[in-house]
């Protein structure tokens, strides 16, 4: 006969150490999950806490990368002003000199204010100089159509040199190698 059977063929009452044994494996199992499911807890709160800080990070550098945007976006601005400001200096110097010469025409002869209108253009040429624009465009130069606007053109004859410009209508300005404005002329026919 065998030890888990009775012999009326039904199974035999589970021995007090078996049923002791799985409840003990029970307890034992419930407790390694309780602690998994701890260290787990305990995990996802230092994930959580990790997470936020990044996030904390991460808004505190947007915030800076932002601010930092618009001191530079105001310098910027700053800065055009003040160069706006440096390139206006001359030409209201322009200004002043002329209203002086015009105070003295009105008081004397007319014709006497000529050496002091040449004087003011000089005087603005130089601090067009100073500030790296030049003039382009001289009567008798040769005709450069990346520098100059061919507004007629003359025939050639005592004097003037084919593809010379003969005259000037606006004179042209360079600042470094970009050309502001060309200078408007009219130049002597090629033969």
């Amino acid at each position: 006969m065998a030890g888990d059977e009775r012999r009326d063929g039904h199974p035999a009452e589970p021995h007090e150490d078996d049923a002791s044994t799985r409840v003990a494996d029970e307890i034992t199992e419930v407790e390694i999950l309780r602690s998994e499911l701890s260290a787990a807890s305990e995990r996802l709160a230092a994930l959580e806490a990790e997470h936020q800080a990044c996030l904390d990070k991460m808004l505190r550098a947007r915030a800076d990368l932002e601010n930092t945007r618009r001191r530079h976006s105001q310098e910027i601005e700053r800065a055009r002003e003040a160069g706006l400001d440096a390139a206006l200096l001359p030409v209201l110097a322009v200004f002043d000199d002329l209203g002086r010469a015009l105070q003295m025409a009105e008081v004397g002869d007319p014709s006497s204010i000529l050496p002091g209108v040449r004087s003011v253009r000089e005087s603005l040429e130089r601090s067009l100089e100073a500030i790296g624009v030049l003039r382009v465009g001289d009567v008798g130069d040769a005709f450069d159509p990346d520098h100059h606007e061919a507004l007629a053109v003359v025939p050639a004859g005592a004097g003037r040199e084919p593809g010379a410009i003969a005259e000037v209508f606006e004179a042209g300005f360079v600042r470094g190698e970009r050309l502001v404005r060309p200078a408007r002329v009219v130049v002597v026919a090629q033969d």
